[in-house]
């Protein structure tokens, strides 16, 4: 009786190891940097530890105004085998068609709590976040 308990305990920890991880997902629209926006992370290197990534996104064009997606118009994509794939969120989320406006030198400085919307620890790996389809540096969660 001992064993089939202990192959049962054993089975449910790897079902429940497997059903926590992130899936990952073809990204099917172009993504693109601007030059007229800079969009950096707080950090070049997190570890799989951390819940919360912060970033920034500047208007650095001479004198137009720039516009960026809400606070919830996000995607977080991981590079896989040269190919950048889209981490899947544990909960849909959606976003607004409002934008941000930002005026010429502006910066908005934004953070994404990562346990709520995906099974933490993140995988060890190079990523990056894009919003709306422009895209931030790479960043590596070690």
């Amino acid at each position: 009786m001992k064993k089939i308990s202990i192959v049962f305990v054993l089975m449910m920890l790897i079902i429940l190891s497997a059903c926590s991880k992130n899936k990952l997902f073809d990204i099917n629209h172009e993504t693109y940097s601007s030059d007229k926006l800079e969009f950096v992370t707080e950090k070049e290197s997190y570890s799989s530890n951390d819940t919360v990534i912060r970033y920034s996104i500047t208007n650095i064009g001479a004198d137009e105004n720039c516009i960026a997606g809400d606070d919830n118009c996000f995607e977080l994509h991981k590079l896989v085998d040269g190919e950048w794939k889209r981490v899947g969120a544990k909960i849909d989320h959606s976003w607004t068609l409002e934008g941000l406006i930002l005026y010429p030198n502006q910066t908005e400085v934004r953070e994404i709590i990562l346990e709520e919307f995906f099974h933490l620890p993140l995988e060890k790996g190079t990523y990056r976040i894009a919003v709306e389809d422009l895209v931030s540096n790479t960043f590596e969660i070690s």
